[in-house]
């Protein structure tokens, strides 16, 4: 029977929470998300279990329960929920998060009295007070920076970019919507070069971006050079939420095309779910695909990981969806990458500064499943390269994405921007 699912704590009275007395933390971090602990943001269980392991103390703030079906193996290892408070509380009707979504705060006046009932009711008090205030998306560094504006945290602010908030959010807020963050935050840090241009054009100030990639743990996923037996099926896979930006319909289509070509069984497996699981699996009939696309649903990583070693190939056909939305650099990509699992990919955001055509995986156009299932056969008849591009591909991986790396680096960053905590600090802007 599995464990009853711990919630992480709403702060309420005189509530709050302590510092570990035994943990020699070197900094205090508070590490804001939009909701937690979410089963595809492995990125940002990473960072946090990485800079817990440098002994830096971590306080996690939520502006909502993520209140999934699984949850990853470090959140308990690392008693994460016991870390986390939620921003909102619905059920009592009073909700910090409100605040933060306050277009502008009044007067200084009405933000200090703002600061003071939220202190109470919440009792943050100097418990708000952190070295560094550390933001997954631009949105919600946004909420961050309201929140810190009337004087619940105090810290520098760091805002990290991947997709969603410079692509479908600013769509529907408008492109000035992070003037004031752009301003206020001590740096702005997109995950790819793609994105880093993005915030150039939007008018952010070039000594604050800094490109700061995410990583992988490299150890947990060992590369092994993969073959492909004449006689074997061929194993295919995709990873990730089932909605229009992963492109899993144009993977599905591009089977479609293939079958006669290949002359030897197809297995496409889809891990994850999402709002198109039904849509997809009406498409997969319709081309009489139903042996050949499994659809698992949600996994564990441990259970991916699993699942992998059985694969040849990983499919990664990200689109443009209709409503904006794009990718930033998917994880699955990466680990794909390190595992020395070939890829063939789209070309699509930032996925070009990790897939060389033809050197470390394969590119096709968005939404060409004629290209996609072209670039299929190509490598499914060519099995002798797979060990120089899974070679090739493990490289890059190694330089530029290794978790340990780049989680030392980010704590070197957090300590640039740390100083004195000042009674000016605590006080609530006019500006």
């Amino acid at each position: 029977m599995r464990p009853e699912r711990q919630k992480p704590r709403l702060v309420t009275g005189n509530a709050g929470y302590e510092i570990c007395s035994t943990m020699a933390a070197r900094m205090r971090i508070a590490f804001v998300t939009g909701s937690f602990p979410k089963l595809s943001e492995t990125f940002v269980l990473d960072q946090i279990t990485g800079l817990l392991d440098l002994g830096h103390d971590v306080r996690i703030f939520a502006f909502d329960a993520a209140n999934e079906p699984l949850e990853h193996a470090s959140v308990a290892r690392y008693g994460l929920l016991e870390r986390t408070t939620l921003l909102e509380n619905r059920r009592e009707g009073l909700v910090l998060g409100a605040l933060a979504s306050l277009p502008t705060l009044p007067t200084w006046l009405g933000a200090l009295r703002y600061r003071e009932a939220l202190a109470t009711r919440f009792a943050m008090g100097s418990q708000g007070d952190f070295d560094v205030i550390y933001c997954h998306f631009g949105h919600v560094a946004e909420r961050a920076r309201r929140l810190r504006r009337a004087g619940v945290f105090t810290g520098p602010l760091v805002a990290v970019f991947h997709a969603y908030d410079l692509s479908v959010f600013l769509r529907q807020q408008g492109r000035d919507s992070y003037r004031e963050l752009f301003r206020e935050a001590a740096r702005l840090l997109p995950i790819t070069e793609y994105w880093q241009n993005e915030l150039l054009r939007l008018g952010a100030d070039p000594r604050k971006v800094d490109v700061r990639r995410m990583g992988i743990d490299l150890d947990a996923h060992p590369f092994r050079a993969r073959t492909l037996d004449p006689q074997q099926p061929l194993e295919l896979v995709s990873i990730g939420r089932l909605v229009e930006k992963k492109g899993f319909g144009v993977a599905i289509e591009a089977l479609s095309r293939i079958q006669s070509e290949l002359r030897r069984p197809v297995a496409y497996h889809v891990i994850g779910d999402g709002p198109l699981r039904s849509e997809l699996e009406g498409l997969a009939r319709k081309h009489g695909l139903d042996d050949t696309v499994v659809f698992h649903g949600e996994k564990a990583r441990a259970d991916v990981a699993l699942l992998l070693d059985r694969m040849h190939v990983v499919l990664v056909p990200s689109v443009t969806a209709q409503n904006g939305d794009v990718e930033g650099l998917p994880m699955v990509l990466l680990e794909a990458m390190a595992r020395g699992l070939p890829v063939v990919a789209s070309d699509h955001s930032g996925i070009p500064e990790a897939i060389q055509h033809d050197v470390t995986g394969w590119l096709v156009p968005e939404r060409d499943p004629d290209a996609l299932a072209k670039a299929i056969v190509n490598v499914a008849r060519h099995p002798e390269r797979f060990s120089d591009v899974a070679t090739a591909a493990r490289r890059i991986v190694e330089s530029r994405h290794d978790l340990k790396r780049l989680t030392h680096d980010l704590g070197v960053l957090f300590e640039g921007l740390r100083r004195p905590v000042t009674a000016s600090d605590r006080a609530v802007s006019a500006h």
